[in-house]
């Protein structure tokens, strides 16, 4: 009766397809390959926009990212990506290959850090030259390579510009991807592969580019790192036109960079694929469940001996902590049924602060619906009464008091014991049904289920992606229960927040505009987002993809050197999400909530205000002799729970009431994440927040004073 763990495997997998969220803005249809076909040697990740292939130590060494793609059809395909290598050799170079290994060939076109580029291909230990062209490639992180292919034959542009055709070669019509070579960072962008829908292309694929450079000016060395996206120089006027089979229409032309086509946000979560399938099948189970109760109740005629409302609500957490009870052995599947289990209830307690912060008032008296922070409460009591052990640091977090969590276990036993009776008339005996009444062969009618195409992102998320996996599971319901009639369950666009049951048709509603709001919501909330995407810190622009200034370059000031790097990147990414105990671990190179400052530039704002306010988390012996030291500032819980406004308060009397005045965390080192969870804290809070990230670490690397804690201030 609930997604268990073969199905959130395939969930997780169908949303996978073809790309791995982690990286599928970049990569696209590559980027499900990563993880698999990383040599040694070699790191992949995201800097300022870009995917990232590092080689840092290995001479002469191709990393490649393949994905099978077979013949050109004879409609036509065109391969494009937006490219950038920065190397001390002039010889490292990126491009796009394409590979039949089977018959031991490959052509590629290469452009390497010195600004050439080439196209050949090989048959075995044969080598065919068909193209070399100097200066083409600026390095500005503008340059763009196409490949248009028509069955049997491939062309290869740079920047508009033809660089040469192939024809006739075993390497056509197999794998195609990118591949690196030598020491040096390699930046790649907005690859895609689209078939022309269209017309028959002519015989040799046209030189045009169809598509316009990112715009922006050259460069004449190659930067210190990856160049931020959207350099590059503007498009000349005969460069500018599609070519006669570049698809006009499709799915490339209704898609952005999410991979989803229609409109709307698509709240990604970090890009952890895990979570995303976590936090949408979460919802949307939390919500089904509930319109299903009302369905069991109204098809099999049950008893309600309270408010219906109510008595669903509590069948809907029954079936939402239960996968949390019995584990499948697979680590990745049983955490994210017990993060769908959380995100499930954690939606009327969101939902309810945010109506209580308001200052609205709660449900109106004749509403049939308990209000939403009481809803949260008996679902999360429920779940916590099943399974205390996932769900102890929900409540712990929400404030759930002891003599209420106490009672919970009985609830749950009271409650489950009555769902089962009054069922189990209605149940087929099995498995996971063995005090079902009917038997297994018991004749019944279905429940089905139909994923409508959407208008909106999420809408298509779930009838692109997630439908297999929820179908076959919604299916299931039907040879649980023995049904007098079907039950048709569509997913769809409704124009209205709204999920319900109809008792007249048998039927239930799912509108994919309720699961889109409830998503953004908790993506507001818990990721810092705006309407569910990530926007800078004033609101002002969109996600922080700016490259952070070098050590000493912030404030404008010339720093001490320490001999480490303060903004290295550990591949950490940056969260609105509290770290838990015992704060100990690597750390974002970016903050959402505050401005990441080095040694130099706390240097700078030391000299320049007179009432900077800075606070260590550290816990250590010593610290600056200005700092205040105070551990608690980094600690877990919530950014609404009672520390946060016991926090704003003391900030208030350090600052002189002055909520103008800078407030600098730092702590330990770099590792420390106690100092992250302060800025967070006090970014949250709309201080003007700092976040020292290489803390005392840093501090006394570059020999500067330091003074014991008891002497400071405090």
């Amino acid at each position: 009766m609930h997604l268990r763990g073969a199905a959130l495997l395939l969930a997780l997998a169908a949303l996978c397809a073809p790309a791995h969220a982690e990286f599928e803005q970049q990569l696209g249809p590559l980027a499900g390959g990563v993880r698999q076909q990383l040599l040694q040697g070699w790191t992949a990740g995201l800097q300022d926009g870009w995917f990232t292939l590092q080689n840092k130590g290995t001479p002469d060494s191709e990393q490649t990212l393949y994905v099978s793609v077979g013949p050109a059809p004879e409609a036509g395909r065109i391969t494009d990506v937006n490219v950038v290598v920065n190397s001390q050799n002039p010889k490292a170079s990126i491009g796009v290959v394409m590979n039949n290994r089977a018959r031991k060939s490959l052509c590629l076109l290469e452009i390497s850090a010195d600004k050439n580029t080439q196209l050949f291909c090989l048959d075995g230990q044969n080598r065919r030259e068909f193209g070399s062209v100097p200066n083409v490639a600026k390095l500005d992180g503008s340059d763009r390579i196409k490949v248009v292919e028509v069955p049997g034959a491939a062309r290869f542009i740079v920047n508009g510009q033809k660089i040469g055709d192939v024809a006739d070669v075993p390497a056509l019509g197999a794998d195609i991807g990118i591949m690196a070579y030598d020491v040096g960072t390699f930046g790649i962008a907005d690859f895609s592969i689209t078939t022309n829908k269209g017309a028959n292309p002519p015989a040799a694929p046209p030189a045009s580019t169809g598509l316009p450079p990112r715009g922006g000016g050259a460069a004449s060395a190659p930067p210190a790192g990856l160049p931020p996206r959207g350099g590059g120089t503007a498009a000349s006027p005969q460069n500018t036109q599609p070519p006669a089979s570049a698809p006009r229409s499709g799915p490339a032309a209704s898609r952005d960079n999410t991979g989803l086509p229609g409109a709307g946000p698509y709240p990604r979560f970090g890009g952890d694929t895990e979570r995303i399938v976590a936090v949408y099948i979460g919802l949307m189970k939390s919500i089904f469940m509930h319109e299903f109760g009302h369905a069991l109740i109204g098809e099999l005629q049950l008893p309600s001996t309270g408010a219906e409302e109510d008595a669903v609500d509590i069948y809907a957490a029954l079936q939402i902590v239960e996968p949390t009870m019995y584990p499948s052995g697979n680590k990745d599947v049983d955490r994210m049924a017990s993060e769908a289990a959380t995100y499930a209830a954690l939606q009327w307690y969101y939902s309810g602060k945010i109506s209580e912060n308001r200052g609205q008032a709660p449900s109106a008296w004749q509403d049939e619906h308990t209000g939403d922070l009481k809803r949260f409460r008996n679902m999360l009591c429920i779940m916590y009464g099943g399974n205390p052990s996932v769900f102890e640091s929900v409540v712990r977090q929400t404030g759930f008091e002891d003599r209420t969590k106490a009672r919970c276990t009985d609830e749950f036993s009271k409650q489950n014991r009555a769902w089962r009776k009054i069922l189990a008339p209605h149940t087929r005996v099995g498995t996971w049904t063995p005090d079902g009444e009917r038997p297994a062969n018991a004749p019944g009618a279905p429940v089905n289920v139909v994923f409508e195409p959407s208008q909106r992102k999420i809408g298509n998320l779930f009838a692109n992606n997630l439908s297999a996996a929820i179908g076959e599971n919604i299916k299931l319901l039907g040879k649980t229960y023995v049904l007098p009639r079907p039950v048709n369950v569509t997913f769809k666009d409704c124009g209205k927040l709204n999920a319900w049951y109809s008792p007249r048709e048998g039927t239930i509603t799912m509108c994919y505009e309720l699961i889109e709001n409830i998503a953004v919501m908790i993506s507001d909330i818990e990721m810092g987002t705006v309407g569910g995407e990530v926007v800078a810190k004033d609101g002002s622009a969109p996600p922080p993809r700016q490259q952070q200034a070098p050590a000493g370059q912030g404030q404008g000031a010339a720093a001490p050197t320490g001999g480490f790097d303060e903004l290295k990147d550990s591949g950490i990414p940056a969260t609105t999400l509290l770290f838990s105990a015992p704060y100990k671990g690597p750390t974002p190179v970016q903050h959402y909530r505050a401005k990441v400052i080095t040694t130099g530039d706390l240097v700078q704002l030391i000299k320049n205000n007179k009432n900077l306010v800075i606070v260590d988390t550290s816990g250590l012996a010593d610290t600056l002799p200005i700092a205040y030291p105070l551990t608690d500032a980094g600690s877990d819980g919530s950014v609404k729970d009672h520390l946060q406004n016991a926090l704003d308060d003391w900030l208030l009397k350090k600052s002189g009431g002055n909520r103008g005045v800078p407030i600098v965390l730092m702590g330990a080192s770099m590792d420390d994440r106690s100092s992250y969870n302060a800025a967070l804290r006090v970014g949250t809070l709309g201080w003007d927040a700092y976040w020292y990230r290489g803390g005392m670490q840093a501090w006394v690397a570059n020999g500067l004073p330091t003074t014991p804690v008891k002497a400071a201030q405090n």
